[in-house]
C-alpha cells in the first residue's frame, strides 16, 4: 500500500508541475495586456507602462515564471488583478458551489445509472430497456447548454416551477437552495446517467459471460439474486474509473453552466478571469482543477485496492 501510495503522490506533483507550467505559458499567449485591461483604453502609455512595471509584468519572462513557481511552493498563487486580493482565497470562497454541482450531479446519477441498469438488465425485453438503450445515445450528443436553455424555457419560463437563475448555499438555507438547484444538477446528469448507464451496462454483460456465476447459480439460487451478488458488485469496479473521471471532468467543465445559471462557482470566476486578463485567477483555478482531478483518480486507485482483492494481492 505504501509503495502505491508513494508512486500516485510522485505522480501528483509531476501532473501538477506540468499543468502549472503550461497554464502559465498558454495565459500570456491570449491576445491582450492585462495592464491595459485594469488602466483602460484612456490610458496613457506611461500609465499603462507604470502598472505593468508594479504588476511585475515588466520583468524577464523567465524571471516570472520562477516566481510564480516559487509561490506556489507556498501557496502563493499570486495577486488578483481584477479583485486586488490573494487569488487563493478568491478561488477558496468560489470552489464550494462547483462541488456542490459536481458532487450532486454525480451522486445522483450514479444511483439512477445503478437503478436503470438493474431493471433493463433483469428485463431486456421491457419497455423500459427500449426507452433507455434509445435515449442513451441522444443524451450523450446533446450539448448539455442545449438541454439548459431547453429546461429553462420549459420549466423556469413556461411553467414557472424553479428560478431561471441564482444560487443559495445548501449548507446555508438548504430549503431555500433546492429550486436553485434543480435545473444545473439536472442538465449535468442527464449527460452522466447515459454514460454511466453505457458503462456499467458494458461491464454488466461482460460479467455475465464468466463461469463462476454457473457455481451460483448450481447452488440453487435465484437470477435477481445472482446479479444483485455477484455480477452488479463485481461490475462496478470497471464503473469506478468512469465515475472518477467523469468527476473530475465536471470539476473543470461546468462554466457554461455556472454562466447560464449565474452560479459563483469556479466556472464563473474563470469566466470572468479571461475576460480581464486576470493571471493569478487563471492560473489559480486551473491548477485546482487539476489538483482535484488527481486527488479524485488517487482516491479510486485505493477504492479499487480495497475492493477488489485481486488489485490488493498484485
Amino acid at each position: 500500500m505504501l509503495p502505491l501510495i508513494l508512486r500516485r503522490v510522485r505522480d501528483l506533483a509531476i501532473v501538477l508541475l506540468l499543468v502549472a507550467t503550461a497554464i502559465f505559458f498558454i495565459v500570456r499567449i491570449i491576445p491582450g495586456d492585462p495592464a491595459v485591461a485594469i488602466a483602460g483604453d484612456q490610458a496613457t502609455q506611461e500609465q499603462i507602462e507604470a502598472l505593468r512595471q508594479s504588476l511585475g509584468l515588466d520583468a524577464p519572462l523567465w524571471q516570472q515564471y520562477l516566481q510564480f513557481l516559487g509561490g506556489l511552493l507556498v501557496g502563493d498563487f499570486g495577486m488578483s488583478t481584477t479583485f486586488g486580493a490573494p487569488a487563493l482565497p478568491i478561488i477558496l470562497t468560489n470552489l464550494p458551489p462547483t462541488l456542490v454541482l459536481a458532487f450532486t450531479a454525480t451522486m445522483l446519477s450514479v444511483i439512477l445509472a445503478v437503478l436503470l441498469t438493474v431493471r433493463t438488465t433483469l428485463h431486456p425485453g421491457g419497455p423500459l430497456a427500449r426507452v433507455v438503450s434509445r435515449s442513451n445515445a441522444v443524451a450523450v450528443a446533446i450539448p448539455e447548454f442545449w438541454i439548459a436553455l431547453i429546461l429553462i424555457l420549459l420549466f423556469a419560463v413556461q411553467l414557472r416551477l424553479v428560478p431561471v437563475s441564482g444560487y443559495v448555499s445548501p449548507f446555508v438555507d438548504p430549503v431555500a437552495a433546492l429550486p436553485f438547484l434543480v435545473l444545473p444538477v439536472a442538465v449535468l446528469m442527464i449527460n452522466q446517467v447515459a454514460v454511466f448507464s453505457l458503462n456499467l451496462r458494458e461491464s454488466v454483460m461482460g460479467e455475465m459471460l464468466q463461469l463462476y456465476l454457473r457455481t451460483a447459480r448450481a447452488k440453487g439460487l435465484r437470477e435477481r439474486v445472482v446479479f444483485m451478488r455477484h455480477v452488479l458488485p463485481n461490475a462496478m469496479l470497471p464503473a469506478m474509473t468512469v465515475v472518477g473521471n467523469n468527476l473530475g471532468t465536471l470539476l473543470g467543465g461546468v462554466v457554461v453552466i455556472e454562466t447560464i445559471f449565474v452560479i459563483p462557482g469556479l466556472g464563473s470566476l474563470l469566466n470572468q478571469a479571461v475576460g480581464t486578463r486576470d493571471y493569478a485567477i487563471i492560473q489559480g483555478v486551473t491548477i485546482m482543477v487539476a489538483l482535484m482531478f488527481v486527488l479524485i483518480n488517487f482516491i479510486v486507485d485505493l477504492l479499487y485496492v480495497f475492493v477488489d482483492p485481486k488489485v490488493r494481492i498484485s
